[in-house]
């Protein structure tokens, strides 16, 4: 499978397009290699994305449900918008290789006080794609839904409209188109919403789901806390999830 090509691919086409929106040619770079592999995190910053990162992820460790010496390829974008009509960004893609290769992550968004009608673009733009290669969209959603909740939290942040990648190796043609058309889908849908009227309850809600994915990754994020204890710095981990500002 062509991962490397594919994640390039990924990382210069989200890049090209934060740098776009926010009107900028900025980009903050950082590099950490640990015992175990190295995380490369790249980060555009502006008026309308406050903040949108890429991270590329590569270890060797245990699998944290089987137990497997496992390597992980992993592939990861998290965008904060300055504006709460614009969702946040939530792409996980994961090559794994144990036994065989297979996927893992997601792709969906935190809504905020996005629109429902864009929300129901999105997913029926979704559907439409993984229903062309055969798999049932209502599964593989039905896997992402709920994802970012914690136990003591009424609902969950994500909207539950993207998908779960937990597919084989075979699949890689659909994790490919869909992973590049949740990023275009996603930043069409930021310039629309550029100029969109917002109130000070959507500001507030805005800042309340930023502090509660802080809180998420903190208290609950299995992942987050295996490769802190693999040596990865909080402040790395910080830069590639957290939102630059929080309001509590």
């Amino acid at each position: 499978m062509e991962m490397e090509h594919f994640y390039g691919h990924m990382r210069e086409k989200a890049l090209e397009a934060f740098k776009r929106i926010n009107q900028t040619m900025e980009v903050e770079t950082k590099r950490v290699d640990f015992s175990a592999g190295y995380i490369a995190i790249s980060v555009v910053r502006g008026r309308l994305l406050e903040k949108a990162a890429t991270a590329r992820i590569r270890l060797r460790t245990k699998n944290p449900e089987t137990g497997e010496d496992t390597q992980f390829d992993v592939f990861q974008i998290k965008t904060y918008p300055a504006h709460p009509k614009a969702p946040i960004l939530l792409v996980n893609i994961e090559h794994r290789v144990t036994g065989d290769d297979r996927f893992g992550g997601f792709l969906d968004l935190a809504p905020v006080a996005m629109s429902m009608n864009d929300l129901t673009s999105l997913q029926t733009g979704m559907k439409a794609l993984t229903e062309r290669y055969g798999e049932d969209y209502n599964c593989l959603r039905s896997k992402v839904a709920g994802m970012y909740k914690c136990d003591h939290w009424k609902n969950a942040l994500n909207a539950g409209i993207g998908i779960r990648l937990e597919l084989s190796q075979e699949r890689f043609d659909l994790v490919r188109e869909a992973g590049v058309k949740w990023l275009e889908w996603y930043c069409a849908l930021l310039e629309k919403t550029a100029s969109a009227p917002f109130n000070p309850g959507d500001a507030a809600l805005m800042y309340h789901v930023r502090s509660r994915i802080l809180e998420f990754y903190m208290l609950k994020d299995r992942s987050f806390q295996i490769i802190q204890k693999l040596g990865v710095p909080l402040e790395t981990m910080a830069l590639a999830h957290f939102a630059p500002t929080i309001h509590y």
